[in-house]
């Protein structure tokens, strides 16, 4: 069973209290989802004349629950800060791939600005040691398989649209980097 977190998220530049908890609800019902699909799920698989086609489908309703949870997780966690952080490894290691940590995060705010809602995502695939700033359309389809995700934007309309227009993106965008928690993500890459 998974809990709900907590997260410390008062006074943020640029998000109203109103934005903030009505994510916030939104991200209790993926946890609450996540629970009724897996409680389901348990007891479908015991039942030896269920439905394989419910349970299918079942089965692919758990990855967008699961992940828009996990991806909230990451995205709330690193939404209690102070922006970004001047140094640290892991911005030495980004600016040795893209040349310069600016040139990283010109590309990141470009990927959060594709066409669509979506999420933002920087991972790091250990195994070649190389950054990617992916899109991820529907929270469990864009994940680079293996890769580990250090830092999560959530750009779906509802992460902004009670403080910011859909036009305004980019602002929201300046908003969440202003707000970061930089050493949450340096942390992540340890």
């Amino acid at each position: 069973m998974y809990i709900e977190k907590q997260f410390n998220l008062k006074d943020l530049k640029g998000f109203s209290e109103k934005q903030i908890n009505e994510h916030l609800k939104l991200y209790a019902g993926y946890v609450k989802n996540t629970n009724s699909l897996m409680e389901k799920l348990d007891k479908m698989r015991a039942d030896k004349e269920a439905d394989a086609y419910i349970i299918a489908e079942l089965k692919r309703r758990i990855g967008f629950e699961f992940s828009g949870m996990r991806l909230h997780e990451y995205y709330f966690d690193d939404l209690s800060g102070t922006g970004l952080i001047s140094d640290g490894d892991l911005k030495k290691d980004i600016a040795m791939q893209y040349g310069t940590f600016e040139n990283w995060l010109t590309d990141f705010k470009s990927t959060a600005m594709l066409r669509g809602t979506g999420w933002a995502i920087l991972t790091y695939d250990q195994e070649n040691k190389r950054f990617f700033n992916t899109w991820v359309n529907s929270h469990e389809l864009g994940h680079l398989a293996g890769t580990k995700i250090l830092l999560a934007l959530d750009v779906w309309e509802h992460a902004f649209l009670i403080d910011y227009t859909p036009g305004q993106r980019k602002d929201y965008i300046e908003s969440f980097f202003s707000c970061l928690n930089w050493s949450n993500i340096e942390k992540r890459y340890k």
